[in-house]
């Protein structure tokens, strides 16, 4: 296992905390952006809204405020997970085999 030089981490660990950390921050900007842009004014891949008026096509002006709280809470828990991830530090295992062996 290979570990950096100056904190005792893993270079394993500290990319998954990262990649984690992105995804994260991705999923924050799409709550920001549920949360301000309007359903007829989103990127085609955000799930863009059109409502018929007579014989046109509309944006819309309705809000998706759930879509919006459930990326934010999304990207909270990757972001929590990214933390965990970097600061974590397993238990030391080197008295346990003495005690699983009962040998003193």
């Amino acid at each position: 296992m290979s570990r950096s030089a100056d904190a005792g981490r893993s270079t394993g660990r500290v990319v998954f905390a990262v990649i984690l950390g992105i995804i994260a921050i991705a999923f924050i900007v799409v709550g920001i952006i549920y949360a301000v842009e309007p359903s007829g004014s989103l990127p085609g891949w955000l799930g863009r809204e059109t409502v018929m008026v007579g014989h046109q096509q509309l944006p819309s002006t309705t809000y998706r405020p759930l879509r919006a709280v459930g990326s934010l809470i999304v990207g909270v828990v990757f972001a929590i997970g990214s933390w965990f991830s970097v600061a974590y530090k397993p238990k030391t295992t080197a008295g346990a085999g003495r005690e699983l062996t009962g040998v003193s």
